[in-house]
């Protein structure tokens, strides 16, 4: 039987990219997203993760249907705002999606992996991490995940549970291009301050996934990987 693997935020940009290559890995996939798909390649529920009840609910739903032994937290939210205008409501919602929920599935999970004593756990974070401008709540809430990764290293590890953590560069995805004019000057200053010269693609952060939770990583755990093209390399993010 196939492991089964929950992929939160599956059906846009990175998350839909890893889901295509979770199934192309002969996984189960069970995605959660906001925004349903139709030709999406496993079992797919709807939720906002904006909502701690309204998650808490699917994530036990899927846990008595499904027996998940690997976690995928790549679900985000993103506020754009400078220091000194950051808002309490803004703040919070970064929180509750970007830490909260991926939390949340981790620990809704977390008994299938034990009783397995096996497990992989992947959070998304960004190279934002390293400091963006107008990203102060995106960022901290993102770094936060690279704490969690490595406690989740420390505790798990006894149990065959993995913990590492993914940190994307420029990343072209739908969000992206409609944020970035591809022929601007600002953008084509951005690709020439990429060492390989170019944006990422969703399926490059997926191939890593894919990395990650195969056996041949088993003695991988606790770290993040920068998938950015050698942008976060000596130099600020923003």
């Amino acid at each position: 039987m196939a492991k089964s693997v929950l992929v939160t935020g599956a059906t846009r940009g990175i998350g839909r990219a890893i889901a295509e290559q979770m199934a192309a890995d002969g996984y189960e996939v069970i995605g959660i997203a906001r925004n349903p798909v139709p030709d999406f390649r496993g079992h797919l529920y709807q939720c906002d993760l904006d909502d701690p009840i309204e998650t808490q609910v699917i994530l036990e739903k899927i846990c008595r249907l499904h027996e998940i032994t690997i976690v995928v937290n790549n679900v985000g939210a993103v506020a754009v705002e400078t220091v000194g205008t950051i808002t309490s409501t803004a703040l919070s919602q970064q929180w509750r999606v970007n830490v909260e929920a991926s939390v949340m599935t981790i620990q809704a999970a977390l008994p299938a992996m034990k009783k397995n004593q096996w497990g992989r756990i992947v959070n998304i974070a960004s190279g934002a991490v390293l400091g963006k401008a107008g990203r102060a709540g995106y960022s901290a809430s993102k770094a936060a995940l690279l704490g969690l990764t490595r406690t989740l290293a420390i505790e798990l590890g006894p149990f065959g549970i993995s913990a590492n953590c993914i940190a994307p560069g420029q990343i072209l995805t739908e969000l992206w291009a409609s944020n970035n004019q591809p022929d601007s000057q600002q953008t084509r200053a951005m690709v020439a301050s990429i060492p390989r010269r170019r944006l990422g693609k969703p399926e490059d952060v997926a191939s890593a996934v894919s990395y990650l939770v195969s056996e041949q990583a088993d003695y991988v755990t606790g770290q993040t990987l920068y998938v950015c093209g050698g942008l976060t390399v000596g130099r600020n993010y923003g």
